[in-house]
């Protein structure tokens, strides 16, 4: 990997990134599927895996429950849905607003040169709501979320930027294949992620390094 200096621009998860945010978020959800169902096992199943694939939109979440861990009759999937989402969305937008940033990372995105970018699986217009209500909007090119998949969220930021030299911050398992799969480097940040082992292993087999606070980079 290059220098962290040396990179054109930078793109960041936010989730556990750029907020201490991912606990906020598995309570949040608890509380929005409990509203409408009872089942405490199976609420605890839709809890595990929403934990373990982070990154993702909320929008294949709450599909993935409705469809395959809930009692939902077919008739009621899709208003069941969207309750789910309405419920989950108004916590998000009162946990944002609560939420630390995560330790180091605003002195660290003052100090850091080039252009700024976020790619996270939240939904992109509450995203640039609370990003613009916390004050920090200024600091980044482009604020972009779901539910257009990450993936491909980062590879139109490499076009806009005429394939430029990148690097992605993440602490999800979504973060490091959206990297691999638009060919650019990831930093794994670990402090706050759900699938921790999971992705030092992961990033120890494509060679690319772990830090647990932002004071650890080394900027010149």
């Amino acid at each position: 990997m290059r220098h962290l200096s040396d990179y054109d621009f930078y793109i960041f998860d936010c989730d556990g990134v750029i907020f201490d945010s991912n606990q906020l978020k598995i309570e949040a959800m608890k509380t929005a599927l409990s509203t409408l169902f009872s089942d405490n096992e199976i609420i605890t199943g839709c809890l595990d895996y929403f934990s373990k694939n982070f990154g993702k939109s909320r929008f294949h979440h709450v599909d993935y429950f409705v469809r395959d861990l809930l009692p939902v009759p077919d008739s009621e999937i899709e208003i069941t849905k969207e309750k789910i989402l309405v419920n989950y969305s108004a916590l998000c937008k009162k946990l944002y607003l609560e939420a630390e940033f995560t330790p180091g990372f605003m002195n660290f995105l003052n100090q850091l040169k080039g252009r700024k970018y976020v790619a996270s699986g939240s939904e992109q217009q509450e995203l640039r709501d609370i990003f613009e209500q916390r004050g920090i909007s200024e600091y980044f090119h482009g604020i972009f979320g779901s539910p257009q998949p990450k993936s491909e969220i980062i590879s139109a930021i490499i076009e806009s930027e005429n394939n430029g030299c990148c690097v992605m911050f993440g602490d999800a398992e979504s973060d490091l294949k959206a990297s691999l799969s638009n060919q650019i480097d990831f930093i794994f940040y670990s402090p706050y992620s759900n699938v921790q082992e999971k992705m030092l292993g992961l990033c120890a087999s494509h060679q690319f390094p772990a830090i647990h606070d932002f004071s650890e980079v080394i900027l010149k």
